[in-house]
């Protein structure tokens, strides 16, 4: 497990029903798929408002999905995904067009507000441009197939951008072995510099500094990362966990596995800011309970079932010992506030 990041990094709910979608498409069991892939199976239910979840839920899908297709069918499913649905996505919101390059500091600054733990940028280096994407933790289960999967969607990005102009020429990848990444018929011309300290594409001179035709598309409204997170360790783990405290306290054992974390870190990182699991997670589920509270259509003993508890009695009076009020009273006073 590793223990090298200071925050967990989180990626947008909508992203990672994208990848859900994949499956869909391959008729998997949607229950056993999101139990095995670590997804709470309350993803698709949009009255529980959580927006982020940690990325190593996409982590789990995409090594699921390598796992479960042949090389071939892995790269053709997320080569057609990234260019029908999520290229077009990102580049619909694109504002910069006056170079390629403007147009790709764009886009890593937006994919680093929907997703924490990305490491996007251009950069100029022995003479020539690249995009560069910067991951640690290459030992990880799951690399292998996530790699492949940026590999994938950096090169259609490109294409897309220079309206199909831009061709793979040099490619470092972080992996140990090229073999994969040669056999998908885009990438087999290219050459490849593999165990990388980066993945990286280069990009011609010609094409940094070319402009950018974006297809007339609706802007998205964006919710920007850095506008809900003050990058502390525990900032990033309430909202990386919040999604799997809908039914009540998530014992550390459980949160440590779903965010390949291990627990004497998690124990340790929050320590160093003053606060203790246990008080973080409660915390996190009275937040819940009072924004359900404040549905007046839900009963209390609805809500005491939601959140866990056996019977409204036993959830009435864990309320009471830490707002000194009962759920009722609460109420009372938001509804004449």
């Amino acid at each position: 497990m590793t223990e090298k990041t200071d925050t967990i990094a989180v990626v947008k709910r909508e992203d990672v029903q994208f990848f859900i979608g994949i499956f869909e498409m391959m008729n998997d069991n949607m229950f056993t798929l999101l139990r095995e892939a670590n997804i709470p199976g309350d993803i698709y239910n949009h009255k529980n408002e959580y927006q982020y979840l940690p990325e190593t839920t996409i982590n789990n899908l995409v090594k699921i999905l390598g796992t479960r297709t042949t090389k071939e069918d892995f790269g053709l499913l997320l080569w057609s995904a990234c260019k029908e649905v999520y290229i077009p996505k990102f580049v619909a919101k694109l504002t910069q067009t006056d170079t390629l390059k403007s147009a790709l500091d764009e886009f890593c600054q937006q994919l680093q507000d929907a997703s924490s733990g990305a490491n996007l940028s251009t950069q100029y280096t022995n003479g020539q441009w690249w995009l560069v994407r910067e991951k640690s933790s290459t030992d990880e289960r799951w690399f292998k197939y996530t790699e492949l999967f940026s590999v994938i969607f950096i090169n259609e990005l490109l294409k897309s951008l220079t309206g199909g102009k831009w061709q793979p020429v040099n490619v470092g990848i972080q992996y140990h072995d090229a073999k994969d990444y040669q056999a998908l018929p885009e990438l087999s011309q290219a050459q490849f510099y593999i165990a990388r300290p980066v993945t990286a594409f280069s990009i011609s001179d010609d094409l940094i500094h070319s402009a950018v035709m974006l297809p007339t598309a609706p802007k998205l409204n964006a919710l920007d990362l850095s506008s809900v997170l003050d990058k502390t360790f525990s900032s990033t783990f309430k909202l990386a966990i919040k999604p799997y405290l809908s039914m009540g306290k998530l014992p550390i054992k459980l949160a440590a596995e779903v965010l390949n974390i291990n627990v004497r870190t998690i124990q340790r990182r929050l320590d160093k800011e003053g606060i203790t699991y246990s008080k973080l997670v409660e915390g996190i589920i009275l937040d819940q309970i009072l924004e359900l509270l404040s549905e007046f259509d839900l009963s209390i003993t609805l809500i005491a079932s939601k959140m866990g508890y056996s019977d409204s009695a036993h959830f009435t009076r864990a309320f009471k010992r830490q707002m000194q009020m009962t759920p009722r009273q609460y109420r009372k006073m938001i509804a004449v506030a």
